[in-house]
């Protein structure tokens, strides 16, 4: 566990509001220089304070939805548990992957185009696990609203994030050409990559990327360029909080979302349909802080909530939201679409 001064708090907020600002962009925001928030980034990496810079992609623009599954294992050796959790991890359609206690061993979310193409691939992944299933939930992700974080103790001073929409409603209304797509991959290896380095590895120039981010920021394909980072490095554990509620109407769900927003440690909540309506994901210092938590939303929305179950997180092996099968298909649509395109030019030539 690392402890960190004011000044990196501040760091780590200005990061998380936006991964790719400028250092000196950071440094009017925190009241220091660029080369003092230069070395303090530099040394929240090597601490593994700070993880990577990342970015989000609003798949649902381009046809897919996201879907959460919880795993319940049995008669599993480690090496066994290993084996599944590597499964799961290169799986090249899911987003994440993560071990955890309670009622549930496993969790991991998936991106598939319908609920058909989600089932034959979880088909798939329960034929690999096995007599080691002993029993699973599905539930669709509908939204995620992430708020900022809350490090310095003024979260009433920032709004929180926009809504990320999860289930694509319609078929996709968004293209994108294999440069764009490059691009995003590039991106969401390291979102502070600079034009240069982009368009050197793309081979193409900086300008042409400058136009083609600002234009996919635009679009809204990408949401937000943020910051990884190692709550369990700083001291936090990690509990994921299981709502299942009475189906409220609209404006006890608002009073619900606002009760949310006003609690510090609470870093996303998932809204679904399935075995729960809500998923809270909080980061806490100790379980006794934890349970103040719990008893607040439970007290604050007592009528509400039918039941809940809480799962402790251990450790995160995956996350992204532009997946290698995504990718694979995206780019394959484009290849095609730019192939067409070259060879009906041939034949107007």
């Amino acid at each position: 566990m690392h402890k960190i001064d004011l000044k990196d708090k501040r760091i780590l907020t200005a990061l998380d509001e936006d991964g790719r600002d400028s250092l000196s962009g950071i440094a009017s925001k925190v009241g220091l220089s660029k080369q003092v928030v230069d070395y303090r980034i530099r040394n929240l990496l090597e601490k593994g304070i700070l993880k990577n810079f990342t970015l989000t992609v609003d798949l649902t623009k381009l046809g897919y939805s996201t879907f959460g599954v919880y795993l319940r294992l049995r008669n599993i050796s480690e090496a066994r548990e290993k084996e599944i959790i590597s499964h799961l991890v290169s799986h090249p359609f899911t987003r994440w992957v993560v071990v955890c206690e309670g009622k549930w061993d496993l969790a991991f979310a998936m991106s598939a185009k319908n609920i058909l193409d989600f089932n034959n691939r979880i088909e798939e992944i329960m034929a690999f696990i096995g007599n080691n299933l002993e029993s699973y939930e599905t539930n669709i992700i509908f939204s995620i609203q992430p708020f900022y974080i809350d490090l310095i103790g003024k979260k009433e001073q920032f709004a929180a994030k926009p809504i990320r929409n999860e289930f694509a409603t319609e078929p996709a209304d968004t293209k994108l050409d294999s440069l764009d797509i490059r691009i995003i991959q590039h991106l969401e290896q390291n979102a502070r990559a600079s034009l240069v380095e982009i368009a050197s590895n793309l081979k193409t120039s900086p300008d042409v990327v400058r136009y083609r981010i600002r234009n996919l920021v635009a679009r809204k394909i990408i949401v937000e360029f943020k910051a990884r980072i190692s709550f369990k490095t700083l001291g936090y554990n990690w509990y994921q909080l299981l709502i299942d509620m009475n189906r409220p109407p609209e404006t006890q769900q608002k009073k619900f979302i606002e009760i949310i927003r006003s609690i510090p440690n609470i870093t996303y909540m998932t809204r679904c349909m399935g075995k729960w309506d809500f998923e809270l994901h909080i980061h806490s210092e100790s379980n006794e802080a934890y349970r103040k938590i719990l008893m607040k939303v439970r007290d604050e929305m007592a009528e509400l909530i039918v039941s809940y179950d809480t799962l402790i997180i251990f450790e995160k092996y995956k996350s992204t939201t532009f997946p290698e099968g995504v990718v694979d298909e995206l780019l394959k649509i484009a290849r095609e679409a730019e192939k067409t395109q070259k060879n009906l030019k041939q034949a107007k030539g």
